[in-house]
């Protein structure tokens, strides 16, 4: 019974998905990476409606910034979208300096001696 609500499911999402081909979403850049991301040059956002959504990692977007995209292609589970504009936000800026920052030098202790 679970199989057959999960595989009604899948169609109901794919179905909704599939209407979103061809129209444009703004979507908040993700920090974190899909497993498949890296391998596949793509970065990860959410749409205003929470959808996930992977584009083209060769854009200047970063994690905490907006993009506006045009959905090209979907599953059940995710959007596939070409970024069309690039919108920088604080965000952004704060995630680029968090990467910019020098690492702290350890904090050496001394081993106490009885003298």
């Amino acid at each position: 019974r679970y199989t057959r609500l999960h595989e009604h499911q899948q169609a109901i999402s794919l179905g909704v998905n599939q209407r979103s081909i061809g129209t444009n979403h703004r979507a908040l850049v993700s920090e974190v990476e899909g497993r498949r991301d890296a391998a596949r040059s793509r970065l990860t956002g959410k749409t205003e409606d929470f959808r996930l959504v992977h584009f083209d990692a060769t854009s200047e977007a970063r994690p905490g910034d907006f993009v506006d995209l045009t959905i090209t292609d979907a599953s059940a589970h995710y959007l596939i979208g070409n970024e069309t504009a690039h919108i920088k936000t604080r965000g952004g800026d704060a995630f680029a300096s968090s990467l910019a920052q020098a690492t702290p030098q350890p904090l050496l202790l001394g081993i106490p001696t009885v003298k």
